[in-house]
């Protein structure tokens, strides 16, 4: 077994080489990590096991340095799920092991794993929901399985005449992001900032591995989405929606229209990305689409302990998520171009 650490970005022929040996998603693609490559200025260290020259098993890592939040290794940031790839798991934890000889005198506080399917018996560090659906079911069996009150507001979005447009322009996510600043806002948190969701239709938007589906109201964009897709696989990755046109449902029509256009584009699962618990509104909604829910769980390996451990959520602190409401959305944008790269 030969075990290396690879950079995707310096290999023009990742993609290939992980669909011909895997059952990979987008976060497993080169694209994607070049995405954060160009928006944080990550560095991936990509741990590849490799038996008589054929890949045998891969781990995904960046590693993210920071003066505010230390050094550690994460597989991925800013990804909702990272799937260790691999049949066999002995091979799996060889990698892991690996991976902690590697961080140690990277002096990381920590390296976090993000696998629904983790290999190891520990207790996880935080537990999510996802939401999988299967697109190999007709269009009309779908639309059977959502909850009538998702089929109404379907059914009112359109009588009220809005009209969706699929979208691969830069025009159509800087319209997103316009979208996604007052959605941000709301919720208390900073915005990532724009030069991600460039790096987003660089590598991913442009090279039709997504697409933004909007949402129009007498000509005016009220609500959008982000969509990614790869090896048949489509997942919804950011939403964003004015909410004075919240009751129109511009959200219910763009979700269901993005179901059935990946549907009908050769996909065959859709995914809702990650949900935490306590955001019930959320979870009531994706739970509208007959989408089969399962749990999400991260694992995180602490190097002082030396062992895993449990942790509360590295993200922003609820009283800043308070306070937020009440900046400026300029502001906003500044803090998200300083803080998120210290996040990950």
């Amino acid at each position: 077994m030969d075990i290396r650490i690879v950079d995707p970005c310096l290999n023009p022929k990742w993609d290939k080489l992980i669909l011909d040996n895997f059952d990979p998603d987008i976060f497993h693609s080169a694209e994607w990590c070049q995405v954060l490559k160009s928006a944080y200025k990550f560095k991936p260290a990509y741990f590849l096991a490799t038996e008589n020259e054929r890949p045998a098993a891969l781990i995904p890592l960046i590693k993210i340095k920071s003066l505010i939040t230390g050094s550690r290794g994460v597989s991925l940031p800013f990804s909702d799920y990272c799937n260790f790839l691999g049949n066999d798991r002995e091979d799996l934890k060889l990698l892991i092991e690996q991976i902690k000889v590697y961080g140690r005198p990277e002096d990381w506080k920590y390296v976090e794993f993000r696998s629904p399917d983790f290999i190891e018996e520990a207790e996880p560090s935080e537990i999510f929901f996802t939401h999988d659906l299967d697109l190999t079911k007709s269009s009309s069996a779908l639309w059977s399985g959502l909850k009538d009150s998702c089929r109404r507001n379907i059914k009112k979005a359109t009588r009220e005449g809005l009209k969706i447009n699929f979208e691969k322009s830069w025009s159509g996510l800087e319209q997103f992001y316009r979208l996604q600043v007052l959605t941000r806002k709301r919720h208390g948190l900073p915005p990532q900032p724009l030069k991600f969701f460039k790096s987003i239709y660089e590598n991913i938007i442009s090279r039709d591995l997504g697409l933004v589906v909007s949402a129009y109201y007498q000509n005016k964009p009220i609500a959008a989405s982000v969509y990614f897709h790869f090896n048949q696989k489509a997942l919804f990755k950011y939403g964003a929606s004015d909410p004075k046109f919240h009751h129109l449902r511009p959200n219910n029509l763009i979700m269901w229209e993005a179901i059935d256009w990946h549907r009908e584009n050769g996909c065959s699962t859709f995914n809702l990305g990650r949900t935490d618990p306590g955001d019930e509104g959320l979870l009531n909604y994706k739970r509208l689409w007959g989408f089969k829910e399962t749990e999400l769980k991260y694992h995180l390996f602490c190097f002082k302990k030396n062992g895993y451990i449990h942790s509360a959520s590295k993200g922003f602190k609820p009283t800043m998520t308070r306070l937020a409401k009440f900046v400026p959305s300029f502001l906003l944008e500044v803090i998200g171009r300083i803080a998120y790269k210290h996040i990950g």
